[in-house]
């Protein structure tokens, strides 16, 4: 969490414009190298094309193949990473060897620091069995960038002008590689919240585009956050602020459906807060409560020497995602109604189920006369097969 904040911090420092013609301008060798890695990546999805894409509603198997190549090549990425380290080479140069480490053409060497840090890259793309991806995965891939910033790849102290550089460059090109992956594969939301959660499958770019757009420089247009429902300010601006990109990218995905109906949690966000600052304070809760105070998310995991499991487990329950944000509001301000989850209760409003439950998670203090939606095999009475 601390180095979550500390990338936030960053990206509100500085100018505040993402130059998307120079994406390689602050970054070390070594996360220049990465960048160039994932570049190649987008061309993978290319050698390996969807088969029968009209098969399956979600997770098209082609994706494994991906996957398989990625695990094959891994050690070179890596490899090509952690020789960058060394400054001898310019980033132009790093992020060419790291082109061509995933393109295969150099030879990756056998390392125990290579294997320690090349498990977090291979859970940062999605799952190949279950052919799914969501906030664990991107979370894998923040842990990726945490343990390289512990073996000195963003330098001996990365100051703030290289962690804003590394946030916005990583994070702008780890983006165009999933959602390639998600649009080609269609790889099923992990743990979403459908409508009611941000994005089917993204948390962090939006508390770090919300942290973006408080920079100076900001243009005056875009200092409310009412400004994400103009589409020509999504239009002209998209490309150089990491928040409207992602809307951008929601309204090309779910083209002709209004958004306050597609994404009604971050319509409310921006009626209702009146700055990006409480938005970015807002997104750091939600990522904490909604993502890493989830067992099923962390539950998956890889803990060793770089990344130790010396925590202690949270027993605290967390409020809502609407709530998180609804409490955040200004005083006086009328807040616009929240489409819930049919099990969402609020706090205070009398319900003990957490907006995380399934309608059929029934507590045995919940009232008897619950009506869960049901499986039509489903009987009352005593369990049944479901229908052959």
């Amino acid at each position: 969490m601390n180095f979550v904040e500390a990338m936030g911090k960053a990206c509100a420092s500085g100018e505040a414009r993402f130059n998307a013609s120079a994406p390689l301008e602050g970054l070390t060798p070594s996360m220049a190298s990465l960048h160039g890695s994932m570049r190649q990546m987008i061309a993978w999805v290319d050698d390996f094309p969807p088969t029968n894409p009209e098969s399956a509603r979600f997770g098209n198997p082609a994706f494994r193949l991906w996957h398989g190549r990625l695990l094959e090549r891994s050690n070179a990425i890596i490899t090509s990473i952690l020789e960058a380290r060394d400054g001898k080479q310019s980033v132009e140069e790093a992020s060419q060897n790291g082109w061509e480490a995933a393109a295969g053409q150099l030879e990756a060497k056998e390392d125990i620091s290579i294997r320690q840090v090349s498990c977090y890259l291979h859970d940062s793309f999605g799952h190949a069995t279950r052919l799914d991806y969501g906030t664990g995965h991107e979370s894998s891939f923040l842990v990726f960038l945490f343990v390289l910033s512990k073996v000195k790849c963003l330098g001996e102290v990365p100051s703030l002008s290289m962690l804003r550089a590394v946030t916005l460059s990583i994070f702008n090109v780890y983006l165009q590689v999933t959602r390639r992956l998600q649009t080609d594969y269609i790889l099923e939301p992990a743990g979403s919240h459908g409508v009611w959660g941000l994005d089917d499958y993204h948390c962090l770019p939006f508390y770090f585009g919300a942290c973006q757009l408080q920079a100076r420089g900001v243009d005056p247009q875009l200092t409310n956050p009412k400004c994400i429902a103009e589409e020509s300010l999504l239009r002209d601006y998209g490309d150089y602020y990491l928040y409207l990109s992602c809307i951008r990218y929601i309204q090309e995905l779910k083209k002709g459906v209004p958004f306050f109906e597609s994404s009604p949690m971050l319509y409310d966000i921006s009626q209702t807060l009146p700055s990006w600052d409480k938005v970015a304070r807002g997104m750091l809760r939600l990522y904490q409560g909604e993502v890493l105070d989830k067992r099923q998310v962390v539950q998956h995991f890889v803990f060793g020497r770089l990344f130790p499991a010396t925590w202690t487990p949270s027993q605290a329950e967390r409020i809502a995602p609407t709530e998180t944000f609804r409490t955040m509001a200004t005083p006086g301000v009328a807040t616009m109604p929240v489409t819930r989850a049919p099990w969402a209760k609020g706090v205070g409003g009398g319900g003990d189920v957490p907006i995380t439950r399934a309608p059929w998670a029934n507590n045995s203090s919940r009232s008897s006369d619950t009506n869960p939606t049901r499986a039509p095999w489903a009987d009352r009475k005593g369990p049944s097969k479901p229908p052959t």
